[in-house]
Formats: structure tokens, C-alpha cells, sequence
């Protein structure tokens, strides 16, 4: 295409001086078509590039993005895509998150573009594991005050709260900050710094308060719940798990478990769940297959660890049960009374995948668990050559607050991992590999479609059995753009976007 005039005004439509161009213009409104970079550009390659780039403007009123396959179709212009106009990246004044490499790597300021602040204490976590320093300078804003316990009603632990009357009737005095069920008392400080306090940081140490490092869930409170004795062996654990969903956490955290499977405990989780809670538990590390429960148990989010290059943590656990991978390695977080340590295991992997639910569950604070783990794995970050073996890839918080579900009918749902992941490679030249995963058998359909809507192919349309499937779209006759590929099973859909370019 000849280079286009820019800065040319007619009646108040821009004028390139190409026939074809200056009709659409005239067509659509075009106000202004100015050159995407204004200097001289002295590198051959940058210059052949850019010099074809130009930004079109349009008259106030004009929506440009059912117009923009109209433009693609001239012979004049090669590509036609919105100018999006960017935000700075909210950066919080945290001293130590400079250390914390996987805020940046899991797109975590981007998500704080989106969602942060108090509105992000909607959400509220259990720990579930060896206490909590709830007092740490940064965890102690943090902290979810029971408010049926809450006498003064300031949402702040003091002394005045402490009656000696079990004020909210739930068979626990005086738990304004949840309960030690090991010394079965309402302090559930953690003995010595093992675990618990590590993990509580890493879900939601108070973000932006100029104190140590920041957290995916910002500021998601904290419900402590001791489950373990002095040493660490935990005790307790599933009465801290329903006291947690029976007081009100939309998400619980379970950083402990052990490889026998209980079909009471698989009956437990399905009450959990039946009750509207999300119970997130790390997969463990014994760096093979082998299923950790309660990970594995249906109904809870297994979490599996990843390092900084997105390669499957050495210690971590992995199979087809896994759900979602977050980093584990190298991870700085609260310790002891108000330490701050570096940490590695899939525990701050799931901690990391709470604060994440905690900051999608305030966004969307009518989302059910369904729907809050639905997104988290269909935000993901594909982890190409792992076979499905650490689920739906690595956690994108930015993709996962941007997220918005279709609607659905009350007919009965695909189960919760159900999951459509991104298309590797993309953007991608002719064949591109779309991965999904069936948690049952069903009649599934998937569609492509272009930038306005139109279906424009159909790769599958068959009844599939549960388990990983995969197929291949080789896109040798279609145009560079845009497409959307779009998974229908009954009345459950999910699409994702890949980029052709050729």
C-alpha cells in the first residue's frame, strides 16, 4: 500500500490520499489519521515496520470495533486493531515487594489496577493450620473480627470485646479472631514460627501500608484457626476446616496433608462445598504423582508449585489431578511475631491461589465458589510440554479480575474442572494446539469465530469421554486477526482469543 497523507482535513473527514481509504473514511467518520510515530526512525527494520503503522481517529460517536474487519478488507490496510490507551501499573509502597518476584510474574499490580483497597476485604481467608502471630505489624489490620463477638462493633480485636459469653451462639467464647481448636481456646497465636503465619502473609499481609512485602489478596482478612500441636502435626484439622465455613470464609486454605484417601472426608468436602466455601490445599511435595489429600479430594483446589521460569517446582507434587500451579520457590513472607522470611513449598502456592479467590470473590462478591475457582483456571497461564500434568497452568491475577462469566441456566453444571486453557502457540502462524479438560462425559462443540461475532469454522461436534482432550485448528485458509475459539458443553461455555499471524 502507498503511504497515506496524514494531517489532511476535508469537510471534517481525513483525506490519505488513497482512494479506497479516504471512501472509508468518508464512510465512517474518520476525523484524524495521524502517523503511529511521529520522528525519524534511523533502524532499517524499526522503520519498514512502523512507517506502515498509522492511528485512524474517529468522530465523537463512532464506535471503530464493528468497523475494524470492514477496514482489514481493503486491499490497502494489512491489519486494523483498537488503539487501547494504558494505565500505569499500580505499584504499592511495600519496602520488601521488590523482592517478591512472583507479584510481577503472576501479574498481580495489573489485577491492583483493577480491584484493591478496602474493597478487597470483602473476602475473607482461613487459615487453617499451626496458629497465626495475628499481632505481626503485617497481618494485624488484616485480621477478620468475628462480628457477632465484634461488642463494640469497631471491627477491631481489643479488650473490650472479651465477656466471657458466647455472644454469637456458635459453641465458642469470646473467638473474635477465629480459635486455637488444639488448646481449644480463643488465641490462636502460633507457638513458634512454623508455618502457619508464613502462609497467612502470603494469602493477604496487608498490602500498601510502607511495611515489608505485599500480598496477591491485599487486603482479604484473615480468619486464624490453630490446628496442630507444638510441633507442627496437625490435630485438628478438619474441625478448623468447618468451623471456617461455618463462620463465614468464602475461602479456606489448607497448606498440610498426607496421601490416604477417606470417603468421609471426600462426604465432608461435599458438604464444604454444598455450603458455599472454597477450600484451596497445596498438593505437597514428594516430587511424583502420588495424590495428596485432601488436595485431591474432589471439591478442593489442588495447588501445585512452579519457580520463577515456570517449570514445575523440583519438590512439588504433579498429575492430572492437580487443578492450577502457582510460584513456590523463593517466596518471602511474614514470620514469627514481625519477621519477614524466605520461604519454598506448594503451601505458599496454595496461600497464593486464596489471596488470588479472595481478590476475584470481592470483585465479584456474587460469585459462588463455582464460579470464583472457574475463573482462576480459565485466567491461567497455559505451562506448554506439561501434559496436564499441573492443571490449568500458572495463576494470571490480572486476567482473573478481568474476567467476567457468561450467564448460565439453573440446568445442572459441568463440574468445577471443567477447564478450556490458552492455545499454544499464540499468536501463531497456520495450526495452533487448543487444549481443554472434561470431568465427564459430554456432547461438546467447539466453534471459531471472528472479531464481529460470525462463526466462521467448527472443530469439533461430538460426544467426548472425561479426561484431557485436544485438537489441532489449522487455520491455513483464514486472514491474519483476531478469532475467538469457543467450548460449548450442554449450557456451560467458555471461549478464549488467539492472534493468527501470518
Amino acid at each position: 500500500a502507498p503511504p497515506y497523507q496524514t494531517g489532511q482535513i476535508q469537510s471534517g473527514i481525513a483525506v490519505t490520499g488513497v482512494a479506497s481509504v479516504d471512501a472509508l473514511c468518508r464512510m465512517f467518520e474518520v476525523a484524524r489519521v495521524e502517523p503511529f510515530y511521529p520522528g525519524k526512525l534511523r533502524k532499517p527494520a524499526l522503520r519498514r515496520e512502523i512507517s506502515r503503522m498509522y492511528i485512524f481517529t474517529f468522530a465523537d460517536g463512532v464506535d471503530p470495533l464493528p468497523l475494524l474487519n470492514t477496514f482489514v478488507a481493503d486491499p490497502n490496510i494489512e491489519l486494523a486493531e483498537p488503539y487501547n490507551i494504558q494505565e500505569l501499573n499500580y505499584v504499592p509502597n511495600d519496602p520488601r515487594a521488590v523482592d517478591q518476584w512472583y507479584l510481577a510474574h503472576t501479574h498481580a499490580y495489573e489485577a491492583w489496577d483493577v480491584i484493591r483497597g478496602d474493597t478487597t476485604r470483602h473476602a475473607v481467608i482461613g487459615i487453617v493450620d499451626s496458629g497465626v502471630d495475628w499481632n505481626h505489624p503485617d497481618l494485624i489490620s488484616n485480621i477478620w473480627v468475628n462480628p457477632g463477638e465484634d461488642i463494640n462493633h469497631n471491627g477491631i480485636y481489643d479488650q473490650s470485646d472479651l465477656n466471657q459469653v458466647d455472644d454469637d451462639s456458635n459453641g465458642y467464647i469470646d473467638d473474635i479472631i477465629g480459635w486455637d481448636l488444639y488448646g481449644n481456646d480463643n488465641n490462636p497465636v502460633e507457638p513458634s514460627p512454623i508455618h502457619g503465619t508464613g502462609v497467612a502473609g502470603c494469602a493477604s499481609e496487608r498490602t500498601d501500608n510502607d511495611t515489608l512485602g505485599a500480598a496477591i489478596g491485599w487486603g482479604a482478612r484473615i480468619m486464624c484457626l490453630r490446628v496442630t500441636n507444638e510441633d507442627g502435626y496437625v490435630y485438628h484439622g478438619y474441625q478448623g476446616i468447618a468451623y471456617a465455613a461455618d463462620n463465614g470464609a468464602q475461602i479456606i486454605n489448607i497448606s498440610w496433608g498426607d496421601v490416604n484417601f477417606s470417603q468421609a472426608n471426600q462426604n465432608f468436602f461435599d458438604a464444604i462445598w454444598a455450603g458455599g466455601a472454597l477450600v484451596v490445599a497445596s498438593a505437597g511435595a514428594l516430587s511424583d504423582t502420588s495424590r495428596m489429600y485432601p488436595a485431591a479430594y474432589n471439591h478442593v483446589m489442588a495447588v501445585a508449585g512452579t519457580d520463577n521460569q515456570d517449570h514445575r517446582a523440583s519438590f512439588s507434587s504433579y498429575g492430572h489431578w492437580i487443578d492450577i500451579c502457582a510460584p513456590g520457590v523463593d517466596i518471602w513472607t511474614t514470620f514469627g511475631p514481625s519477621g519477614f522470611i524466605n520461604y519454598s513449598g506448594t503451601s505458599f502456592s496454595a496461600a497464593m491461589v486464596s489471596g488470588l479467590a479472595g481478590l476475584v470473590c470481592a470483585r465479584h462478591p456474587d460469585y459462588t465458589n463455582d464460579q470464583i475457582e472457574n475463573v482462576i483456571e480459565l485466567s491461567a497461564d497455559t505451562i506448554p510440554n506439561n501434559n496436564g500434568l499441573l492443571g490449568a497452568g500458572r495463576i494470571n491475577c490480572a486476567s482473573a479480575v478481568n474476567m467476567v462469566l457468561s450467564e448460565t441456566s439453573d440446568e445442572p453444571k459441568v463440574p468445577h474442572n471443567f477447564v478450556l486453557y490458552a492455545n499454544y502457540p499464540n499468536p501463531f502462524n497456520a495450526q495452533t494446539t487448543i487444549s481443554y479438560n472434561l470431568a465427564r462425559g459430554s456432547f461438546i462443540s467447539i466453534e471459531i469465530f471472528d472479531l464481529l461475532g460470525r462463526k466462521v469454522g467448527s472443530l469439533v461436534s461430538q460426544y467426548q469421554d472425561a479426561g484431557p482432550h485436544s485438537v489441532i485448528w489449522d487455520a491455513e485458509d483464514f486472514s491474519s486477526g483476531l478469532y475467538y475459539y469457543r467450548l460449548q458443553a450442554g449450557d456451560h461455555v467458555q471461549s478464549k482469543r488467539c492472534l493468527l499471524l501470518k
